[in-house]
């Protein structure tokens, strides 16, 4: 058991961990060896059961223990409230030096019932679960805070970015975008993405996606992939996106009319793509390179947006998400 004196070490380096590292230096420990921190973590087998709102600080974050967890958490239980519900399965979890397998991650989120306070979405209790490689092992530890819309899409961007093999397609983002030579091939692939999900829309579209800062979504600095390639993201969309929305941070506006993409095998046009670019709220580039030349060059964030040419498919795209 920790000392007293050591509580801010350990929650500092707790609320600062990365995946693995609460992995092996907290949940390993308690199950192999019986150590336990009671000052950081609570214990509760009945969290699924209850609503968060009423047990949990909403300025805190919380780590508990779930001992027993059952494979009926997250499926079929919940309160009066809510329940909490699965966004994301399960993430390897690998030692980045070695490649072993260390455990599993998942994310949930707390869906609240009909409610007549229409601006509760704004914010919502997410859990991530963390736990072992040993299939009956029924010790998981849960990670409980309450996010912002904005912090909901970059938590499950980076979830999907370092996710290891194929998820089901209701349950997995198309991480990263396709480079082709011709780009009609490009614009083909993403229509046939969303024609692959027309019966199973993901319940994790970004309904925001215009809405919000695309640094909210992936950071450019650290993701080797999104530089090459961009980021994927499935969103419903309204009339409006593009022309009267934005956020504190600036605008998505549209660049590129509607452009007809032909089937590759039948000629027909089948979907279209239009391109935006997002106008930083001061009129300055926050992101740049120097080039071979040492002239400074600066990037802007654009959109490409994908969608079907079905009227009852307009409302859902796929927004492919670059830095140029």
């Amino acid at each position: 058991m920790a000392a007293a004196g050591d509580y801010l070490g350990i929650r500092d380096d707790l609320m600062g961990a990365g995946d693995e590292l609460i992995l092996l230096r907290y949940l390993k420990p308690m199950i192999d060896d019986g150590a336990s921190w009671p000052q950081h973590f609570g214990e509760d087998a009945d969290v699924f059961n209850k609503n968060p709102s009423t047990v949990f600080n909403p300025e805190n974050t919380v780590f508990l223990i779930v001992n027993p967890r059952t494979e009926a958490c997250g499926k079929t239980d919940g309160c009066e409230y809510g329940s909490w519900r699965i966004m994301a399965r399960d993430k390897l979890i690998k030692n980045e030096v070695t490649g072993k397998l260390l455990g599993f991650k998942k994310i949930l989120k707390f869906c609240v019932k009909k409610t007549k306070r229409g601006r509760e979405y704004k914010r919502s209790w997410v859990m991530e679960e963390f736990r072992l490689l040993n299939p009956k092992q029924d010790h998981v530890i849960c990670k409980i805070r309450l996010l912002f819309h904005a912090e909901i899409g970059f938590l499950l961007s980076k979830h999907f970015s370092y996710s290891s093999g194929p998820l089901p397609a209701t349950q997995s983002l198309p991480a990263y975008g396709y480079g082709f030579p011709n780009p009609e091939y490009e614009g083909a692939y993403y229509l046939r993405s969303l024609i692959d999900h027309e019966n199973e829309w993901p319940s994790y579209v970004a309904n925001d996606v215009f809405c919000m800062h695309p640094s909210a979504l992936v950071d450019p600095h650290r993701d080797q992939m999104f530089a090459e390639s961009g980021i994927c993201i499935f969103a419903n969309r309204t009339e409006a996106c593009g022309y009267t929305d934005g956020c504190d941070g600036g605008c998505w506006r549209i660049m590129e009319g509607d452009k007809p993409i032909a089937s590759i095998m039948e000629g027909e046009t089948f979907g279209y793509r239009r391109v935006f670019k997002f106008c930083e709220a001061d009129g300055t580039a926050k992101y740049s390179y120097t080039d071979p030349y040492g002239e400074v060059v600066f990037l802007t964030w654009i959109m490409e947006e994908y969608r079907l040419a079905e009227e009852e498919m307009k409302d859902k795209v796929l927004c492919v998400i670059k830095l140029l």
